[in-house]
Order: structure tokens, then C-alpha cells, then sequence
């Protein structure tokens, strides 16, 4: 009976453990996003489930920290390698002492309270939580990539802010004019130097001239003077926003809207609106902040998710390639030319071909600046057989770490 009693005992030791770590998890995973509230910290509805109304609230203090993580619409974890490695410090990080660190503020009022069959409790509270801490401590745990780990691999983002303008307008004219529009530009640029990304708002347009001229002959070049800006001064993202005051029943209340593109391509990688609370007696730059915060927070959530995507591929760069030499047969040269991209690219997408020009985008990880790559490219260029056949030769124009303008002239 004795050899009985000993595995019987562990045994139900096992249970017990295994069901007091299994309950560190939060019971509830029922929460809402309320605010962003500073550049760091986030507001939130959360509810939790206990046998009493206290160790109800400590549950919904784990739910707001579970939702950032997992179910946010800007969720911490983001790829399925992030999540598996937070599956291994799961159990540790969500008792009661860690989840502490994280909470900056829960409201002393219920905002709801139902009893359940089991007769536990569910209460709903009002939580704020330092979103940013809580990113700075699983970076340091690596569970997930921080800035610092991805511009190790790519380098930081360069982000390009400017308002939204109508067609033909100066968006760079509209900042220097309407105090409003600075504003919005302002609280962008403080939530992107806060997150340590590279920022940077025009305050000129002479940036963009190489770039002009070259639009004449590039087909694949949007008539958009954000989108030249953004390629001009070597932008890896660029954001546009817009600003909107109304006056309501009792006060001014702010709408903005706010937008993250890819540089190369244009392509939409996220938007966003956001709204501020009606209220009198208050300046229109408050109402624009925190109308702004509410959508730049999840705008910039698409920018991560993407940059830990594109960084798979390597560094991006939009390539056009003018043809200005007289060759015999134009397929010959860019079949030629392709071939020397396959060789110093990890992934190429040709936008267009014409007689005049090829433009592609480019993905490269072999080289540590564009003038790297560019020396690569004018190598494998030179050395190529059928170049050679031709007589062509490649010739730089314009260099910068998203834009690479280069002719290929007779030799």
C-alpha cells in the first residue's frame, strides 16, 4: 500500500501545480480599446472573472495586457515565431507581480458587474497600460524583435510626414501656413522619435528635381509630390494625414485622418481615423492631439507588422533604368539586364518595360548601403557577356537608399 502512496501523492501534486500555473492565464480575454493616452501608455476596457470581486479585477488586469499581445488590432505579437517564443515565458509573465509592473492606472468604479452560473464574478474596469514597457520587456526577454534587432538587419525606417493636399497644392506650403496642420505633423513626429524611428517633415521642395526630370520619361512614377518627396529624400515609409475642427453643440471637436504608404511601390500599408471628444473652452492643438494620438498609435503598428515582413526580403529599393543609348534589338538588352539583377538581388518585381526605360524593384541583403549595391549592380553589369555583345554601359545619375536613377548609355 506504502509504494502506492508515494505516486499517488505526486501525482496529485503535478494537478495541483499544473492548475495554479494554468491559472495565471487570465480567465477573461474580453477587452475593448478605449484611448491612446501618451506615446506610451494605452486606455482600456477589460473584463475579469474571480470568486470574488478582487481576484475579478487582478483577472482583468492580466485580460488588458492579453489583449495587447494577442487580440488588439495592433497586437504586440505579430508572427508566428513571436508567439511561439511567448508561449515558453507565458505562464511566468502573467502572474500577478509582473502584470503589476505594466499597469499605470485602474479606475476605484465598476463599470459592470454580472454574477456567473458558477458563481464567480465578472467585472468590467476602466485600465491603462505602458504598451511601450510592456514591448521593451518582451524585446529584452526575446520574445520579440525590437528596433534596435531589426535596423541591426535593415536598418531603422525612415518615415516621411506631410499633410494631405489637394492636387497641385504644396503640402510643404500648407505646413508653413496653417498652424493646425503643423500640429498634426508635430504629434506624429513626437510618437515616431518616442518609438525611435528616423523622422523627418520637408520643409522644401528642391528635393525633388532630379526626380522630376526624371518622371518625363518614367511612366511608373506617380504625379503625387509626396510620393516623389518620399523617393527623393530616400524614405522607406511615408505618412500623409489630414486634419479637420468642427464646432459642435458645446465645443470644438477634432477628426483626423492619417495614412502609411510604402515608398517604393505607393502601396497602402495602413489608415486609420481618429476623433477627439467634443469639448469647450479648448484649444484646437489639444483636440488635434488627441484625435491624432488615437490614429498614429495604430497606423503605426502597420508600419512594424510590415517592416518584420520586408526585412524577410532584404533592403527595397525602386531601380529605373533610363535607356538613352541606340542598341539594335531592346529586348536583347533587358533580357541582358535581368540577368545581372538575378545575380545580386534576392527578389525583383519589373513594373514596367519600355524603349525608353525599365523600372524594377529591387530586394537585396548582401550589401550594407546603396552604394554597395549600386557598385554590385555596375560589376555584374560590366562583366555580363551579352552586355558586353551590345556595347552598353551603366551610368549613375541619382543614388539614394530607396531610389537608384541610372542610364545605360552606348560604351
Amino acid at each position: 500500500m506504502k509504494g502506492f502512496t508515494v505516486p499517488l501523492v505526486l501525482l496529485l501534486l503535478f494537478v495541483v501545480v499544473g492548475r495554479a500555473v494554468y491559472a495565471q492565464v487570465p480567465k477573461s480575454q474580453e477587452a475593448t480599446f478605449v484611448e491612446s493616452y501618451s506615446p506610451t501608455e494605452v486606455t482600456l476596457k477589460a473584463k475579469g472573472i474571480g470568486f470574488n470581486v478582487d481576484e475579478a479585477e487582478r483577472d482583468a488586469r492580466k485580460c488588458a495586457v492579453y489583449f495587447l499581445l494577442y487580440s488588439a488590432n495592433d497586437a504586440i505579437l505579430q508572427t508566428p515565431a513571436e508567439k511561439e517564443a511567448f508561449k515558453a515565458i507565458e505562464q511566468e509573465f502573467f502572474t500577478d507581480a509582473n502584470i503589476n509592473n505594466y499597469i499605470t492606472f485602474m479606475s476605484n468604479s465598476i463599470l459592470s458587474k454580472v454574477k456567473l452560473q458558477d458563481g464567480s464574478v465578472k467585472v468590467e474596469k476602466l485600465i491603462r497600460v505602458n504598451r511601450e514597457k510592456l514591448k521593451e520587456d518582451l524585446v529584452a526577454k526575446g520574445a520579440i524583435a525590437g528596433t534596435k534587432d531589426l535596423a541591426a538587419i535593415a536598418g531603422n525606417p525612415f518615415i516621411m510626414v506631410l499633410p494631405e493636399v489637394p492636387k497641385g497644392q504644396s503640402p510643404i506650403a500648407a505646413l508653413q501656413r496653417d498652424p493646425n496642420i503643423k500640429k498634426g505633423a508635430e504629434v506624429i513626429e513626437s510618437y515616431l522619435t518616442a518609438r525611435r524611428y528616423e523622422v523627418r517633415v520637408p520643409e522644401q521642395q528642391d528635393a525633388v528635381n532630379d526626380l522630376v526630370s526624371a518622371k518625363k520619361a518614367v511612366a511608373g512614377i506617380q504625379d503625387d509630390i509626396a510620393y516623389k518627396l518620399a523617393l527623393s529624400i530616400g524614405a522607406d515609409i511615408y505618412i500623409s494625414y489630414n486634419v479637420k475642427i468642427e464646432q459642435g453643440s458645446i465645443g470644438k471637436k477634432a477628426s483626423v485622418g492619417c495614412r502609411a504608404y510604402e515608398t517604393t511601390t505607393a502601396r497602402l500599408l495602413g489608415t486609420e481615423t481618429g476623433y477627439s471628444p467634443e469639448r469647450p473652452d479648448v484649444p484646437e492643438a489639444a483636440l488635434i492631439e488627441e484625435a491624432m494620438n488615437f490614429a498614429i498609435d495604430r497606423v503605426l503598428s502597420r508600419i512594424n507588422a510590415y517592416w518584420k515582413e520586408d526585412i524577410a526580403s532584404g533592403r527595397q529599393y525602386k531601380v529605373i533604368f533610363r535607356i538613352t543609348g541606340k542598341f539594335d534589338d531592346p529586348d536583347d538588352l533587358t533580357d541582358a539586364l535581368e540577368d545581372v539583377l538575378k545575380e545580386v538581388t534576392t527578389k525583383r518585381k519589373n513594373n514596367a518595360t519600355t524603349k525608353e526605360t525599365v523600372d524594377w524593384i529591387l530586394w537585396q541583403n548582401s550589401y550594407e548601403s546603396e552604394r554597395d549595391f549600386f557598385k554590385a549592380i555596375s560589376k555584374a553589369f560590366e562583366a555580363n557577356k551579352n552586355i558586353k555583345k551590345l556595347g552598353a554601359k551603366l551610368k549613375r545619375v541619382n543614388v539614394n537608399r530607396k531610389l537608384m536613377l541610372l542610364e545605360i548609355i552606348n560604351s
